[in-house]
């Protein structure tokens, strides 16, 4: 008659033993290999341990969790000669049973590393954006007056400055309107933000600023001044001025960052070579 399972023992199989003399530490070998502590049955002065509590086991290296001394009565009852599995026991794999190189994380490992074992908790690249305006300086002036964000301080023709742009997307490319030059944070994490351009005063006395501005979303004011202030000052002649203000903040998800200027005196100044980025870090 046929079985299922593993053919029944046809003798009997003794349980062997091993006497084991301390040595006041903690790490002892045993005389044949084991999967795990559940395969052993130590004792100590003839009270039996708990597995994996009062001792752990693995190959053929036991180790206690307290010390056992020379004085002692220690062994050890191979309870794995009696019985054989098929699977491995739950704790029977440690880092050490692993091979350097032995997990390829390219075609093993699906998903993102988490932020705190050094990964960025995204399952793409970091979101960046960079705009330029494109278009030459005798076609886009800065308005005088109140501060305002940069597309709402700069006419070009009739049409906002970042609809004539160079634009060069990496990571996430919807994050940035072209219309009203705000960036909209899409992945929450600390980004770094840049924004420069040179102003041209066709001689007139003129003072100008560009700065970086935030709020929290969509229809809070904005707040500016938080990465300091790129001051363009022109007493007479004409001058060409470059200017560049950045700065580092924490984002989540819905809050946006713009680029704000502001002009004093007269209206013609004229922008050239202006970028506005950013990204993660």
């Amino acid at each position: 008659m046929s079985t299922l399972g593993q053919k029944p023992a046809t003798q009997h199989v003794s349980l062997q033993k091993q006497t084991i003399t301390g040595n006041g530490g903690t790490s002892y070998s045993l005389q044949q290999s084991v999967g795990s502590a559940l395969d052993v049955a130590v004792f100590v002065n003839n009270t039996r341990q708990e597995p994996t509590v009062a001792y752990s086991a693995s190959g053929t290296t036991l180790t206690m969790t307290g010390a056992v001394n020379a004085s002692d009565s220690f062994y050890v009852i191979f309870l794995g000669k009696a019985i054989t599995t098929t699977g491995l026991p739950v704790d029977a794999v440690g880092t050490a049973n692993i091979n350097a190189g032995a997990v390829d994380l390219t075609s093993k490992v699906t998903g993102s590393l988490p932020v705190a074992n050094g990964g960025t908790g995204l399952t793409t690249s970091k979101p960046s954006f960079h705009y330029q305006i494109s278009s030459n300086g005798s076609t886009m002036l800065m308005d005088g007056g109140g501060w305002d964000t940069w597309a709402n301080s700069v006419t070009n023709l009739a049409s906002p400055p970042y609809s004539n742009n160079n634009y060069s997307p990496d990571g996430e490319t919807d994050m940035f309107n072209t219309t009203t030059g705000i960036m909209t944070c899409k992945t929450a994490g600390t980004y770094f933000f840049n924004a420069t351009a040179a102003l041209y005063y066709p001689g007139s006395t003129n003072t100008s600023y560009m700065t970086l501005a935030y709020r929290t979303d969509s229809s809070a004011s904005f707040s500016y001044g938080g990465s300091g202030y790129a001051l363009y000052y022109s007493s007479s002649g004409a001058n060409y001025l470059h200017g560049s203000t950045s700065f580092v903040i924490n984002l989540t998800v819905g809050n946006q960052v713009c680029v704000y200027g502001y002009s004093s005196g007269a209206s013609n100044v004229q922008v050239n070579n202006h970028h506005f980025m950013g990204f993660m870090i």
